[in-house]
């Protein structure tokens, strides 16, 4: 007789809190339903490209009770799309029982468990036994491997550049490359889940390939004279992901993985900030505060200093009202294309900048810095309560008592002192900074549309437009209104055309800062 289990959809106080950190429900594949996730369950992973028929055939609360009968996946009256199918037989043949597929191990009308998992993405890809890529098509109505006779290319030890020959390292390579070609890769939602998958078999190009954390196969190498990886051993590992962070917060590494996600492409424009929450929960972790529609409330003044890289686009709402829509434009989110990361410097202005080319010259630290001058709150619509937005104090380095964990060093060259935490006692900081305690439950982000302040304000004239030379967008001259003097410059997030002349500019104040005149900030 069959036994089966019943627990209840999802607990919904597990939900409100973020303690549920993996999957809540899973593709049985041996008998085509889906099932109840138990703690601890093995699973296999789908990242695929969702494509525009991606409403086709999903899990909502009307039919759940429908897909956890026994074959309830093969009842679907649009059919499975094929990516998943296929991903189903592959789990089925390599012995495995379990899948998780976002489309049906989400309920995708059910808004409170949404979005808990949404924000454990990250702990959701990195918890897989291995993440199936499926990079093959344009669409989960693709296949997820070509049909052909295998073809095997072994591995030759003659130089590169020989005739004839393909080394491993060449092997390797083109499938990296042919990656980045892919539709797969040029969406916005593959990004995380690739990112945390910490064992990926790709599927792409006619081909598949393995990457782990330790080493990385090719279908066309030959395996014959290399040692075999113990599959017990990697059942035995512990749990790791792919995406490794700092005890720290930081800064740069967030500007740069917001630069490459930006980039990518959504077909809802609304889903940025969800297609980025496992990234946000993961590092909210270490840092203090987590993130305020996309930027870090640890540095919120300075992080609203972000500048585009090339001319970006507005982001609008395009499956729901622009009332549920979350998209501010005093955010990166807000708008699509290159986030330019060097504006974000004064946000790091904490951490010690190493110069990796030549260990006996002093380093070039930046001179950025930006200082507190309004006292920001934020709400999630108009009417809602204002929350006040509270960035940490422990930035200022004349701070002469230093908090727990911190010492304080003299640099080699004893020009300046360092501080060094506990946490990671190799790092080097120019000021002590608030370290989170990362074993404390992760802070889900938030969505907000708009910001308050009481600050101050100027009007100032249209000026010529030209090229930045410091990134690829235009740049917009401030004169002072009347006399016509040079008053600054604005970086431009899109192409203006017709600029009116006599135009009138108002500018708010946000922060204060200060830049030193040397002659490298002056090619930044």
């Amino acid at each position: 007789m069959r036994r089966t289990a019943r627990w209840p959809l999802w607990d919904k106080s597990l939900c409100r809190c973020g303690s549920w950190s993996g999957p809540l429900l899973l593709i049985d594949v041996e008998d085509n339903c889906l099932a109840q996730a138990s703690a601890g369950a093995r699973y296999i992973a789908l990242s695929y490209t969702w494509g525009v028929d991606g409403q086709s055939a999903c899990t909502t609360h009307e039919n759940i009770s429908r897909l956890k009968e026994r074959n309830g996946l093969h009842h679907i009256a649009s059919g499975l799309p094929r990516t998943i199918d296929e991903a189903m037989v592959f789990v089925r043949q390599i012995g495995e029982r379990y899948l998780w597929v976002d489309r049906f191990c989400i309920v995708q009308d059910e808004s409170i468990a949404k979005q808990s998992q949404l924000d454990a993405m990250g702990n959701i890809y990195a918890g897989a036994f291995f993440t199936i890529v499926a990079a093959q098509g344009r669409s989960a109505s693709g296949q997820l491997y070509d049909d052909r006779p295998l073809l095997r290319l072994k591995a030759d030890p003659t130089p590169v550049g020989s005739p004839n020959t393909k080394s491993t390292r060449h092997i390797l390579l083109d499938p990296s490359q042919y990656l980045m070609k892919t539709t797969y890769y040029s969406r916005a939602w593959t990004f995380q889940e690739y990112l945390f998958s910490k064992r990926r078999v790709v599927f792409q190009s006619d081909t598949v390939n393995w990457e782990c954390l330790c080493s990385a196969w090719h279908e066309s190498q030959d395996p014959s004279n290399t040692s075999k990886i113990s599959i017990s051993h990697l059942a035995n590992e512990p749990p790791l992901t792919g995406f490794k962070t700092t005890p720290w917060p930081d800064m740069f590494r967030y500007a740069r993985l917001v630069s490459l996600f930006n980039q990518r492409n959504l077909t809802y424009p609304e889903d940025v900030l969800e297609a980025f929450a496992g990234i946000f929960s993961h590092l909210s972790r270490t840092f203090p505060g987590g993130f305020l529609s996309g930027l870090p409330v640890m540095c919120f003044d300075a992080a609203l200093l972000w500048q585009p890289y090339t001319s970006t686009t507005r982001r609008r709402s395009a499956k729901r009202s622009a009332l549920d829509a979350v998209l501010p434009s005093w955010s990166w989110a807000g708008w699509a294309g290159d986030m330019n990361s060097e504006s974000w410097r004064s946000a790091a202005c904490y951490l010690y900048e190493s110069n990796e080319l030549d260990e006996t010259q002093s380093p070039t630290q930046c001179s950025w810095e930006t200082k507190s001058s309004v006292t920001w709150s934020y709400s999630l619509i108009l009417t809602s309560p204002h929350r006040l937005i509270k960035m940490p104090i422990q930035f200022d380095r004349t701070n002469s008592s230093l908090p727990s964990g911190w010492v304080a060093k003299a640099s080699l060259d004893r020009a300046e002192t360092l501080f060094y935490h506990a946490c990671d006692p190799a790092q080097p900081f120019r000021c002590p900074i608030p370290i989170r305690d990362q074993h404390v439950a992760h802070m889900p982000p938030i969505s907000a549309r708009y910001l308050h302040c009481h600050t101050s304000r100027a009007f100032l004239a249209a000026g010529s437009i030209h090229h930045s030379s410091a990134s690829l967008s235009l740049a917009m001259e401030l004169l002072t209104p009347g006399t016509k003097q040079w008053a600054g410059v604005l970086r431009l997030a899109y192409e203006i055309e017709d600029m009116d002349p006599n135009a009138s500019l108002e500018l708010i104040e946000i922060s204060t800062g200060s830049v030193t005149r040397y002659r490298r900030e002056e090619l930044r």
